[in-house]
């Protein structure tokens, strides 16, 4: 038998081609997602390179004050464009997970009384107080 026949012979005993769509389809919104933010990340990575390198060339050749506010202003917008790339990202693998579970919470929200952590050792405490009497006597 080769694998090919085994291999459809799984597929068609193990789960439905509709739940196996729905599988593949959220794995291709994920790397969308990821790459998607990767993308976002490198914009945000090459002008904040830029800001940095004005701002090593403003050292260098002391060209003004505006010279260095507008690489300033390049790196936080560097900075900007990864972080919001990021929080895109994690917005629409939220979206991609669906809501959370809507499970209804107990009916007894007060858990039951637990056993004290120092009933033991008041125990093991009163069963050796007699030898220790013995000691003293």
């Amino acid at each position: 038998m080769s694998l090919e026949t085994v291999g459809k012979l799984v597929v068609q005993h193990s789960s439905s081609s509709v739940e196996v769509q729905r599988r593949n389809d959220k794995v291709a919104r994920e790397q969308a997602a990821v790459r998607t933010m990767f993308n976002w990340i490198m914009l945000g990575m090459i002008i904040l390179g830029i800001g940095v390198a004005m701002i090593i060339v403003n050292k260098n050749f002391d060209i003004g004050k505006w010279f260095s506010l507008l690489s300033s202003f390049l790196i936080l917008g560097g900075t900007g464009v990864a972080t919001a790339g990021v929080l895109n990202a994690v917005r629409q693998a939220a979206n991609i997970t669906g809501p959370p579970n809507q499970k209804s919470l107990p009916t007894n929200p007060v858990p039951d009384e637990l056993p004290s952590i120092t009933e033991r050792t008041t125990q093991l405490i009163a069963a050796e107080e007699p030898r220790t009497t013995k000691l003293i006597k």
